[in-house]
């Protein structure tokens, strides 16, 4: 954060945690980024971050979502970070109110990895 601030000056930068993203307004951002954070969380954390991360993008706002695909079971690695095996339902079911607009796997060039990607639309007033 220290080097966003000091490149950056000109932006606000904020720390929260998922799932409640606490201090973080509703409907504050067009856009929100959540790369390969996800995984990382208890299963039954997911569906209500997801749905956290909508809450605070703003009608017709921009969700970017991925996540490391874990087979089988729970995983830690050498560092005890949790890489969670979850059934991609649980994130699909946060989007149902909105317009996905990309939902692929790849694997990963830097790490070889299966990834997740899910783009999506938050509901306009209008839809």
């Amino acid at each position: 954060m220290a080097e966003a601030r000091r490149r950056h000056p000109e932006v606000h930068f904020s720390t929260a945690i998922l799932p409640g993203l606490d201090g973080i307004a509703e409907s504050s951002f067009a856009n929100v980024l959540c790369e390969t954070v996800i995984m990382h969380l208890e299963p039954e954390a997911i569906t209500p971050a997801v749905e956290r991360l909508l809450a605070i993008l703003v009608p017709g706002g921009i969700l970017h979502l991925s996540w490391r695909v874990t087979e089988g079971t729970d995983r830690r690695d050498e560092h005890g970070r949790l890489y969670a095996a979850f059934d991609p339902e649980r994130v699909l079911r946060a989007l149902t109110a909105t317009q996905v607009l990309l939902d692929e796997q790849v694997g990963s060039v830097s790490s070889g990895k299966l990834i997740r990607r899910i783009v999506a639309r938050k509901q306009s007033a209008e839809n």
